[in-house]
């Protein structure tokens, strides 16, 4: 029979949050900064390159955000796996009793 300790599992997902959502939300807050500076630029060479690189840093965005969504989506998961797990240790140990 498998041996889970759901305290880690519990902390597994926390440690992902803590570790790769705050690299994300970094990541998120600087990009529109970048599109403020580099559009203009862009803009004086060619028209297309500054619609390309808009929609590229659109994308960027929505991608950030979807990973950030699915790694918060992962933890509540790894959250609600722990706690099942340990109401199935609790309704096995009662059933012993």
């Amino acid at each position: 029979m498998p041996k889970i300790d759901p305290d880690t599992l519990d902390g597994l997902g926390d440690r992902i949050k803590e570790n790769v959502g705050s690299v994300l939300n970094d990541a998120n807050q600087h990009l529109p900064e970048l599109r403020k500076l580099d559009q203009p630029l862009y803009s004086a060479v060619d028209p297309s390159l500054a619609v390309t690189y808009t929609l590229g840093t659109g994308y960027m965005n929505a991608m950030l955000q979807g990973a950030l969504e699915c790694f918060q989506a992962l933890n509540d998961d790894l959250a609600a796996t722990a706690q099942s797990w340990r109401d199935a240790d609790g309704a096995a140990e009662q059933s012993f009793k």
